[in-house]
């Protein structure tokens, strides 16, 4: 087994792990430091989320262009590039720090309305430290983009395997000699501290990377600031859809209304992560096929075949969430977080075009096409927030979900997918009939799953995880005799095999 198919296995290992934790720890959290607290660490959260967009998308630009010097064997470039990104990084700390400064100072004025002199004092203490960790990731994210253009995701993905297992248990170790949102973020700063110091390691004594200064190349340079910037528009627009939300109803709602939104955004980021886990380890393989000019039906090939098996694993999730989700936020949550349900489903359900595709945002970024996502990205998160404001003040969270599942729809179900068939050449037709195949019996598994739940009203916890494991397996019966075409069918049963000679 390669590297690339153990970093996505261990990538969905790592994301049963941290739904697993997460049904614990975040009811734990909530215990320990209250709904206001929660919200208020969430807010802060949310609110720092937007430094870590002042990377300016240099860590992707770093990785694209450091594989394809690898994969054409030019040490010189390969320690040039790396040389060019030290010095930018050392230019973005300065920069962060300043910033972050200048917010500091302001957070009283910012939250003047919604919250107590308290909660401002404690939400100062939080920003400092989340300030802090955000600065040293952002600084040695070099050491992460060396990693993955080398393809070593065994140690990569390992590495996250561990931060998702340690944090929870040290954090509630902490939090009961000291159980305060400022105990969750500074046990928070000082692990990632440990990890990066590792990584750092990892790169230097391991891969054995060199970091020199040969000349700036005026062609590379242009490029890849171009790329560097198409990232970092996305990546801010990101923050739009995904963060601001909570930002704006911490401030037009406080804090009970952000940890509302909060847990549904959990839910969805998980969702995100089932998708990425694929998509996030084939850019350095993708960045090759391109370099080596193969013809643009592999790239078709590629994200048609990865698309299909995202949207078999995105469907169950979110077909099940459908029918269980209600209940689950009930028995995870409790009562007062229901309008989570709705804010989740509203969501996901236009954000799985985009996630099934993004094989497609890697295809663009290895051709440094990045820039026409970035600029319609950059629209769509100007209507969303236009749209999110009025609809927060009217409808609270479950407007903001509408204002950014409408962007989400027009953004990636309709704009991208004509720039992918115009432009990029991709065979976006063939794709999308296998899709509309697909779903067909997916539509009707779920709405026949939907009102036999109901139907039987089944409150106990054992007969909640029991419905969930047969809906499952049906699901998994109808996908693979129905959908699956024969060369999924044949991985499925090597698969199916293998772990039955293990047993």
């Amino acid at each position: 087994m390669n590297e690339r198919k153990i970093g996505i296995l261990i990538s969905y290992i790592n994301i049963v792990f941290q739904a697993v934790i997460g049904f614990v720890y975040v009811p734990l959290l909530l215990h320990y430091i209250g709904k206001s607290e929660y919200g208020l660490y969430q807010l802060i959260g949310s609110f720092i989320a937007y430094f870590s967009v002042m990377d300016f998308g240099l860590t992707a630009a770093v990785v694209r262009f450091y594989t394809k010097y690898k994969a054409l064997n030019d040490e010189l470039g390969m320690e040039n590039i790396l040389a060019i990104a030290v010095r930018a990084y050392g230019v973005i700390a300065i920069i962060l720090f300043a910033v972050g400064y200048i917010c500091y100072e302001n957070l009283d004025i910012i939250f003047a309305a919604s919250m107590s002199l308290s909660e401002i004092e404690i939400a100062k203490t939080l920003f400092l430290l989340l300030l802090f960790n955000i600065v040293i990731t952002i600084s040695t994210m070099i050491f992460r983009a060396v990693i993955n253009a080398h393809e070593k995701f065994l140690f990569l993905k390992g590495m996250e395997m561990l931060q998702i297992l340690l944090q929870p248990l040290l954090v509630v170790a902490i939090l009961q000699q000291y159980p305060s949102a400022v105990a969750v973020a500074a046990v928070q700063t000082v692990l990632n501290i440990c990890l990066i110091t590792i990584r750092c390691y990892y790169c230097l004594v391991k891969l054995k990377i060199r970091i020199k200064f040969h000349h700036l190349d005026t062609i590379l340079f242009k490029e890849l600031k171009k790329l560097a910037l198409s990232v970092f528009v996305v990546v801010l627009i990101d923050q739009i859809f995904f963060k601001t939300n909570q930002v704006i109803l911490g401030i037009v709602s406080g804090t009970a209304a952000v940890a509302v939104y909060s847990i549904a955004s959990l839910i969805y980021m998980n969702y995100m992560a089932l998708s990425t886990a694929i998509s996030g380890v084939y850019l350095p393989h993708i960045t090759e096929i391109i370099a080596k000019n193969e013809p643009v039906k592999k790239l078709s090939d590629l994200f048609i075949q990865i698309g299909r098996w995202q949207y078999y694993l995105l469907a169950l999730v979110a077909s099940g969430f459908f029918i269980f989700g209600r209940n689950f936020i009930n028995i995870w949550a409790g009562k007062d977080f229901a309008d989570a349900y709705l804010i989740t489903l509203i969501i996901i359900i236009p954000f799985t075009i985009d996630l099934i595709q993004n094989i497609g945002l890697s295809i663009m970024q290895a051709q440094n096409r990045y820039d026409f996502r970035a600029k319609v990205y950059f629209c769509m998160g100007v209507f969303n927030l236009c749209l999110a404001v009025p609809l927060a003040i009217r409808y609270g969270g479950i407007g903001c979900a509408f204002a950014t599942g409408l962007s989400m729809f027009i953004g990636n179900g309709l704009i991208m997918n004509w720039y992918y068939f115009k432009v990029t050449k991709l065979d976006i037709i063939r794709f999308w009939r296998e899709i509309i195949n697909i779903s067909i019996y997916i539509i009707a598994l779920t709405v026949i799953g939907y009102w036999i739940y109901n139907l039987l009203v089944l409150e106990s916890i054992r007969g909640f995880i029991s419905s969930i494991i047969v809906y499952t397996i049906i699901y998994g019966f109808v996908v693979y005799r129905f959908c699956m075409n024969i060369e999924e069918k044949r991985k499925v049963n090597s698969i199916f095999n293998k772990v039955l000679n293990i047993v």
